[in-house]
């Protein structure tokens, strides 16, 4: 595989986050209002071929890392055909972000067609309150993917966890109580104003140094080496098998070391979560762009890449909707 392409910052761009739909069958409360979005329109998505063109291209540059988000990417009628797709393009490392409201029943389908792991959006170890704060979710039926995902060798299994003061915040050491006897991942991700502006403010932020102190409760929390690319910076509870790690994007920004790009479910390569700006592919494809003119857009899209995000400005405006980028 050829070496990652460089942006503007030197900063090596091996990472692809493909956002395959906008819908989800859950509304949690901090990702979307309570009236729903409006979708995007079947036929301004991306088709499954089109889709595996851009990660071809991708791979073409040194991309060999590709997660599958959404929305809820297991609602994709083709979800098995585009893992098997992109895991046959060469990616090392092919990953899925799920609700897991789907998943007992696909997890083992999914590693058969290659899929390496998987991340469970989990925020609460309540059935009452996972009901309250997904407006409406099946506590039973995302523990119930968990096993199986971890029985069908999609593992390490991560759990993303979104602590919200006064709503789940009380759980932090449940959760990483999980880490002793399983090799989990929990991963502690820190509230981002999403949507409602104003609604999701300073005062809902749980900080990791407040988790911190709750979970040192348990025993000696020591720091992982940290390998110099992704955004969560991992502890270990003392004679614990799984690992407890903090994504803080804005107390603790990880912008020098950003390796990844987004592509959107209707067609648009951006360079930063936090940014409007983006790169079109949907209509050059549909116009019968050629391979090389396509790999000149990735190369665009990834010299577009900012040197950091501007969140702690307050600048939110580019996050009406996290289903509708990517998360």
């Amino acid at each position: 595989m050829a070496d990652a392409f460089a942006d503007s910052f030197n900063r090596k761009i091996d990472y692809l986050r493909i956002s395959v739909t906008d819908r989800c069958n859950l509304k949690c409360i901090y990702c979307m209002p309570e009236g729903g979005v409006r979708h995007f329109e079947t036929s301004s998505m991306l088709t499954t071929g089109e889709i595996i063109r851009f990660v071809a291209a991708a791979s073409r540059h040194g991309v060999s890392k590709v997660r599958i988000t959404g929305g809820e990417p297991l609602l994709r009628t083709d979800i098995l055909e585009l893992v098997k797709s992109i895991k046959r393009l060469g990616a090392r490392d092919l990953s899925i972000t799920t609700n897991g409201l789907m998943l007992a029943e696909m997890a083992g389908p999914l590693k058969k067609v290659g899929l390496d792991r998987v991340n469970i959006s989990l925020d609460t170890l309540k059935a009452d309150r996972y009901k309250l704060l997904t407006r409406g979710g099946e506590f039973d039926r995302v523990w119930e993917a968990i096993q199986a995902a971890e029985g069908s060798g999609l593992s390490p299994v991560k759990i993303n966890v979104v602590p919200i003061r006064g709503m789940n915040d009380d759980e932090a050491i449940e959760f990483a109580s999980l880490t002793m006897e399983k090799d989990w991942h929990i991963r502690f991700i820190e509230l981002m104003p999403v949507g409602q502006r104003g609604k999701w403010s300073g005062e809902t932020r749980v900080t990791k140094a407040e988790l911190i102190e709750k979970i040192s409760k348990l025993g000696k929390l020591s720091l992982l080496e940290f390998k110099g690319k992704g955004p969560s910076r991992n502890y270990r509870l003392e004679g614990a098998k799984g690992v407890i790690g903090f994504i803080s994007p804005i107390s603790e920004c990880f912008c020098q070391w950003c390796n990844r790009l987004r592509l959107t479910p209707n067609g648009r390569i951006r360079p930063c979560l936090f940014s409007d700006a983006g790169i079109d592919i949907i209509t050059p494809m549909r116009r019968g762009v050629s391979d090389e003119d396509l790999d000149e857009l990735f190369r665009r899209a990834v010299r577009l890449k900012p040197a950091g995000h501007r969140l702690k400005d307050n600048d939110f405006s580019s996050l009406s909707s996290m289903s509708k980028i990517g998360g």
